[in-house]
């Protein structure tokens, strides 16, 4: 069975129950319509505007009217198939003689048949021949009982109108069962079929005996008989309606159990736990937005339609406040959720694709569509207008004055907000986009039950790093039973990577990507949530595989004892002393072994040797000039900082170097060589060791001072 909601009216009883308690109503209008068959016609309406439930308090009156002691004979009328507003009455005459007939099989009930089919002929431009109109088969088999058809209604014909109806209003008379005619969805209708039912209520089927039940708006009502020029539209109404009654308020809590059944309906975990603030936030926008603006029980199933089929293809991808706002704005217009979708710019100051946007302003660049914002929401009364400008400015805090919104949070795409330009994306595509990261995707990669390796791979080749270690910060926490597995397949894919090398040789600063500081970010939050910091910190720093962050981490470890940070410190002095032990012997094998050499990180792994000895550092180096030459040395110090402009440089100073070689007779060595014929890293390293400036690794030359 379908979850999703048709526009179907409820039918009552037990598998489709009245949840606005209107029963008692519907019970009390049926009394009213049971009339006496001497009982002159009785019209009742029951009004509320479009999709207020009035069919399916029809269906309830119905429910109550088929189990009455005295059944009566129940003539339903769609004025929709009428076709064509000048043949409306006729149909509804055959309509009316056509279910009599099925419903009551005596020879009373036939004999109103035959009078209604006549009386019909009158109100048709057209001959009325068995087989050419629409309940011709009915009529037909009515007709059959009394001979010639053809012959009977010639003979009719010979009455004037007004016989004729008395005629009808006779042979209804007999009819041992009251007559209860519904017709709805009148307000559905053109203004000229609108005014054809009202004509033939008032005069043409105002049978004595039989009462009608009619549902409409009001004011649609009121604006079609402005239409046809009819003066004081209000009595016009009530002169044809005699008892006028408008469906039941419903109540606050009655729209607050519907809306609670329907969430119940949506899931069954909770679909507010994974992000931050979402629960609080989803009761601030169903309170002070959905309650206001969703008024009836149709605009409730279409709002649970939508977020339905949202929710089914990225539930967990984007907060689910946000997708219940988002489902809320498509409900109440389409226009406005359209032009979120069309023009993302408008409400978050970028588009789905980098075009040239991104050089302006965010602020400005959604402040430049503030009137084709407003322009949009025209439509709404002024009180709606506000709700919906003030829910936009909940869902994308650039529209608010200052950027403020209720439940805001510093990082939008950390809390699964649509602020965030990916978030956007996911939740108007319905998937994620190239290159993007779900949150399943990520904890599934996290918990293992991926190939780890493979799910990295294809990280590499949909050129999506960036978006990895943005998720991976996010879910850090998840990492916890298993932090170094984690950890050390990251390393493995991405330390000897070509996109890591080739982010390191042309690194131009902070706006580019850098795949090794984004490890290292990782790294350090990782361990900052470990339960146990010393054990994983000891494994990173010893694995040779990933020497340069081990040397990254013992550095920051040190820092955080030496500047007295204990609070914050990962471990005691005493451990630190331990990982520093390890580390020498893995540092030493490693630059033996020139493990690192390709990938420009030799210079990390050293000067962390340096810093834990500098008698190791120096009996190194000296090993090494001794063994391979001065080339081989710059090679491994190569980098001595980074800075946001022009990224990594290197700066010999002659006080940090004259620690561990003899900066005269290295000075000595590099006037002897022809400097041009080396790497442009090394150029740099070999002209900083001549003169003692800063070079920048990229082009080997002097960087500019700020």
């Amino acid at each position: 069975m379908s979850t999703y909601h048709n526009d179907h009216p409820i039918l009552g009883g037990q598998n489709d129950p009245d949840l606005l308690n209107r029963l008692d109503f519907s019970n009390h209008l049926a009394n009213i319509l049971l009339l006496n068959h001497d009982d002159d016609c009785l019209t009742v309406s029951i009004e509320a505007e479009w999709g207020y439930g009035k069919t399916s308090v029809i269906n309830l009156i119905k429910g109550a009217l088929n189990k009455k002691d005295t059944l009566p004979i129940i003539i339903e009328y769609n004025p929709w198939l009428a076709g064509q507003p000048e043949s409306l009455i006729q149909d509804f005459l055959l309509q009316f003689s056509s279910q009599l007939n099925i419903k009551d099989k005596s020879e009373e009930a036939l004999e109103v048949s035959k009078k209604l089919i006549a009386y019909s002929s009158l109100f048709s431009v057209a001959k009325l021949v068995p087989g050419t109109e629409p309940w011709a088969s009915i009529i037909e088999k009515v007709f059959s009982r009394f001979g010639s058809a053809t012959k009977k209604i010639a003979e009719l014909k010979k009455l004037d109108l007004l016989g004729r109806k008395k005629q009808v209003e006779e042979a209804i008379k007999k009819i041992k069962y009251p007559i209860v005619v519904i017709i709805d969805d009148i307000d559905r209708l053109t203004p000229a079929e609108t005014f054809q039912v009202l004509r033939l209520i008032k005069a043409v089927a105002d049978f004595s005996g039989t009462s009608f039940l009619l549902a409409f708006d009001p004011n649609y009502l009121i604006s079609v008989l402005d239409k046809n020029n009819i003066v004081n539209s209000s009595e016009y109404i009530n002169k044809i309606i005699q008892l006028r009654v408008s469906l039941p308020v419903i109540s606050e809590r009655d729209m607050n159990e519907l809306a609670s059944a329907e969430l119940e309906r949506l899931s069954d975990k909770s679909l507010t736990e994974r992000f931050e603030s979402d629960q609080e936030r989803l009761s601030w926008i169903y309170h002070n937005y959905f309650k206001q603006l969703i008024k009836n029980p149709r605009e409730l199933k279409r709002f649970f339609n939508h977020l339905r089929f949202v929710l089914e293809q990225i539930e967990g991808q984007v907060c689910f406040s946000d997708l219940f706002a988002l489902s809320l704005v498509a409900t109440k217009s389409n226009l406005v959720y359209e032009h979120i979708k069309k023009t993302p710019e408008a409400y978050i100051g970028k588009r789905f694709t980098n075009d040239g946007l991104l050089a302006d302003k965010i602020q400005d660049i959604v402040d430049r569509f503030s009137d084709e914002r407003s322009k949009n929401l025209n439509n709404f009364p002024s009180r709606e207008r506000k709700l919906m400008l003030e829910l936009l400015g909940e869902i994308f805090p650039l529209l608010q004055s200052g950027g403020y919104s209720h439940y805001g949070v510093s990082e939008p795409d950390t809390a699964g907000r649509v602020s965030a330009p990916q978030r956007l994306h996911i939740a108007f595509h319905y998937k994620t986009p190239a290159g993007y990261i779900s949150d399943q995707d990520i904890i599934s990669f996290i918990e293992g039950n991926v190939k780890r390796d493979e799910f990295l791979e294809d990280v590499l080749s949909q050129n999506a790093e960036e978006r990895f270690f943005e998720m991976m910060t996010m879910y850090s926490g998840y990492c916890k039973p298993n932090s170094f597995e984690v950890l050390t397949c990251i390393y493995d894919t991405f330390l000897f990577s070509q996109e890591l090398k080739s982010s390191l040789e042309k690194n131009l600063g902070f706006m580019t990507k850098d795949l090794y500081r984004w490890i290292n970010w990782l790294t350090n939050k990782i361990i900052s949530e470990s339960d146990d910091k010393y054990e994983l910190i000891k494994s990173i720093v010893g694995r040779h595989e990933n020497a340069p962050f081990g040397a990254d981490v013992l550095y920051k470890t040190r820092d955080q004892i030496q500047n007295d940070n204990n609070d914050k410190s990962w471990i005691s002095i005493e451990e630190l002393a331990e990982l520093e032990d390890i580390f020498k012997q893995m540092a030493i094998k490693v630059l033996n072994d020139r493990m690192y050499f390709d990938c420009n990180l030799e210079s990390h792994i050293f000067f962390e040797l340096k810093r834990v000895s500098v008698q190791c550092a120096s009996e190194f180096i000296s090993s090494i000039l001794s063994k391979d030459g001065l080339i081989r040395v710059c090679e491994i110090i190569c980098e001595t900082g980074n800075d946001s402009t022009n990224g990594p440089y290197i700066k010999f100073d002659e006080k940090y170097f004259g620690e561990i070689v003899d900066i005269t007779k290295v000075r000595s060595e590099v006037k002897g060589l022809d400097i041009s014929i080396y790497p442009i890293r090394i150029q740099a390293v070999l002209k900083s060791i001549q003169d003692g400036k800063k070079y920048y690794l990229r082009d080997a030359t002097v960087g500019d001072r700020w």
